[in-house]
């Protein structure tokens, strides 16, 4: 398919200089970034992607769903002797260079959707879903089966030291780092409506229609696979509530493929949980 060498950066200044019809994906507020730098082919960069790499690489090899092919990756950051922890200052180029997936946002799309239409893409998640928890999950952890590596839920800072077999050691580890500028009282409140002992599968992490590709109703493939891991169960449910990501079509489909009484508590105890560390770390 790729019979011309691939292009590739030698600095961000090589990436930032392309032109601004190149750009397939640009964050309003930070996020990486995603061009085109030949047909068929996109670079995604900002900072350490080297667990996305694993991540798409795992998902390539357990899932039936289309899943970016990575071309090239220069290699782990953290394992660079020029990488700083405390500054996170990366003075290499790190990207992914990773085949493109044809189609268009769902987030695009998806509040012109007919009934039927919405009932098509709520069948092919829920699909999708059972596909990913048909994986069996050796931990609470990376895929590569040491601890978390993304920095959005575990900010490198404060990041887990291990693997966990157990939710109610996953669930310890945040009421740990609320602990660290909270009260006993409000760690306990606030994760009260996690459950203690439930599931672990093989989760996306952002499951959301800006990372869901289409063409008409059919699912084309699933991007962003940077948080992806071995979550309890209801991590997935809970980020796909994202309240930014909501909209009259995705909401259709949510309660298509999550029928019955939606778990408002726990939803809410999520995006709380993630707004305070944020706001805080």
């Amino acid at each position: 398919m790729h019979e011309m060498p691939l292009w590739l950066p030698k600095s961000y200044q090589d990436l930032n200089d392309l032109p601004s019809e190149n750009i397939v994906y640009q964050p309003k507020l930070g996020g990486s970034k995603v061009v085109r730098t030949a047909p068929g082919v996109v670079i995604k960069y900002r900072g350490d992607l080297a667990e996305e790499v694993n991540c798409l690489n795992f998902a390539r090899d357990h899932l039936s769903i289309r899943v970016p092919r990575v071309l090239h990756h220069p290699g782990d950051v953290r394992q660079s002797t020029l990488w700083d922890p405390r500054t996170e200052e990366l003075p290499q180029v790190w990207y992914i260079c990773m085949e493109e997936i044809q189609g268009v946002q769902l987030k695009e799309v998806i509040d012109s959707f007919t009934p039927l239409q919405l009932e098509h893409v709520a069948s092919q998640i829920k699909a999708i879903l059972a596909d990913m928890h048909s994986v069996p999950a050796p931990h609470i952890g990376s895929v590569s089966g040491g601890p978390f590596q993304n920095s959005y839920f575990f900010p490198y800072a404060v990041k887990p030291q291990n693997a966990w077999t157990k939710v109610s050691d996953f669930i310890d580890h945040y009421h740990q780092l609320l602990m660290t500028f909270g009260t006993e009282e409000y760690a306990k409140e606030l994760l009260a409506n996690f459950p203690q002992d439930c599931p672990v599968n093989f989760t996306h992490g952002d499951l959301v229609p800006r990372n869901i590709l289409v063409e008409g109703s059919t699912i084309t493939g699933i991007v962003d696979w940077s948080m992806a891991g071995f979550y309890p169960e209801f991590w997935e449910y809970s980020r796909m509530y994202d309240d930014s990501e909501q909209s009259k079509g995705w909401s259709q489909v949510l309660s298509m493929i999550f029928p019955g009484p939606r778990l408002d508590n726990q939803i809410a105890t999520f995006h709380r949980l993630m707004g305070t560390l944020l706001y805080n770390l």
